[in-house]
């Protein structure tokens, strides 16, 4: 599946050169396109996985209108989307610091847009992540290396990361969200398990067990789950 974005920008050639910039990125990105804030209400969708959100701040020549925020504030109380990076673009930075402060502003452009700006934000966003920032179960925000982690177990709302650190648990994210945002060294092993597959030291087929070379237990696999040395 293609890394999708969506496309909050009214201005038809601001969002013309962000549309071809995408399109010129050398991995192939889907893209969802609206120029006012009712028809992104219209065309948001949650059974598309947005990997990213390019949203213009002020949806028309007044500095006043802040459509975009509220694009942004609606994002951000809807758990399909509150993890997803939002990148504002603006030609006022005035509200630069409301974006920053108080909603989930990943980062920001100021137009008109510059290829190798778009191009470093898209490498941020798709590129091996080496580390993931969460708060965990008891209100704590950290940022954790992605190579100490063992495994990822979800159970309920929680998600229970096993750790060279011991086990961290935290309701940020899904095993949806966590697969995609997670480097390639993980692999979605079972309905319930993201695996670290470096750790990998043995596969049990007839107990449908991997044992992580660290780890006394095993965890389990599915029957979708092939594993590759």
């Amino acid at each position: 599946m293609n890394p999708s974005v969506f496309i909050l920008e009214d201005n038809p050639a601001f969002a013309e050169a962000l549309i071809k910039m995408i399109e010129n990125y050398p991995i192939r990105i889907d893209y969802t396109y609206a120029a006012n804030l009712n028809t992104a209400l219209r065309k948001i969708d949650e059974a598309v996985h947005y990997t990213a959100f390019f949203i213009d701040i002020a949806l028309d020549d007044n500095i006043e209108n802040t459509d975009g925020l509220s694009f942004a504030k609606f994002l951000s109380e809807k758990s399909a989307y509150k993890d997803t990076p939002v990148i504002f673009t603006t030609s006022f930075p005035d509200y630069v610091y409301e974006a920053l402060n108080h909603l989930h502003c990943y980062a920001y452009l100021l137009k008109p847009f510059d290829r190798d700006d778009v191009f470093h934000q898209l490498d941020q966003i798709l590129r091996t992540n080496d580390s993931i920032r969460f708060k965990t179960a008891d209100g704590i925000y950290m940022k954790l290396d992605t190579d100490e982690i063992y495994y990822i177990q979800a159970f309920g709302r929680n998600m229970h990361f096993m750790t060279k650190h011991g086990e961290i648990t935290s309701r940020q994210y899904t095993m949806k969200s966590l697969n995609d945002i997670l480097p390639g060294s993980f692999e979605r092993c079972h309905k319930s398990f993201l695996v670290n597959k470096k750790y990998i030291q043995s596969v049990n087929p007839r107990t449908k067990t991997l044992h992580l070379r660290g780890l006394d237990d095993d965890i389990p696999y599915g029957k979708e789950y092939r594993h590759q040395d």
